[in-house]
């Protein structure tokens, strides 16, 4: 099974809907530099923080 931070990571980046940290951070009320940990594995979002960035992702049907 893929990590949260792989999957964050490729979500994010997924051709035709590219979303920067920065635009991410402001849909999802969490900073840019709490995504980047996110995606590096430094830190291990909450349930709240997952199911905030999948819909700021437009990810609604998702076992993450």
């Amino acid at each position: 099974m893929e990590n949260f931070a792989n999957w964050l990571y490729r979500t994010r980046m997924r051709k035709g809907k590219f979303t920067s940290q920065l635009a991410l951070a402001g849909r999802s009320g969490y900073s840019r530099t709490y995504i980047s940990y996110l995606e590096t594995g430094r830190y291990q979002p909450s349930k709240r923080c997952r199911q905030a960035l999948m819909e700021a992702l437009g990810v609604y049907n998702n076992t993450m």
